[in-house]
């Protein structure tokens, strides 16, 4: 149906990967509706900065879509190629939260991180 651009910009890569989470799943849900009831952390390493990405929000995906799981606040840590998350959420309901869009998957098109000594901004494509 169609595609999503989103960029998000921060102070370092750890916020950047954080509002990276917000805007994504905010494309389907109203993710400031959502109570931190459940604790979670995930872990992932990527190959590059981009597949690290790609793995973090793919993960988000999978856990909304198999696991009815919706991610209220995220808290993310970057060690080289190695993530780690402690993510917090509520089992989603679409009358609580809401519902905008399917989001089918992310993609590798047009994605780009780009870091410096003070910022960060990434971009990506989602799959509507």
């Amino acid at each position: 149906m169609g595609d999503a651009l989103l960029e998000v910009e921060g102070s370092t890569i750890e916020e950047c990967f954080e509002g990276s989470a917000y805007a994504f799943l905010g494309l389907t849900y109203d993710v400031e509706k959502v109570k931190p009831k459940i604790h979670r952390t995930i872990e992932l390493e990527g190959f590059d900065i981009e597949n690290l990405l790609y793995r973090w929000l793919e993960k988000l995906l999978i856990l909304l879509t198999a696991e009815n799981f919706a991610v209220g606040k995220a808290s993310v840590k970057i060690n080289e190629l190695k993530l780690k998350a402690d993510i917090w959420g509520e089992l989603y309901s679409r009358k609580k939260h809401g519902f905008k869009r399917e989001v089918k998957g992310i993609t590798y098109h047009l994605m780009s991180v780009e870091t410096n000594s003070s910022s960060c901004k990434i971009r990506f494509l989602a799959d509507l």
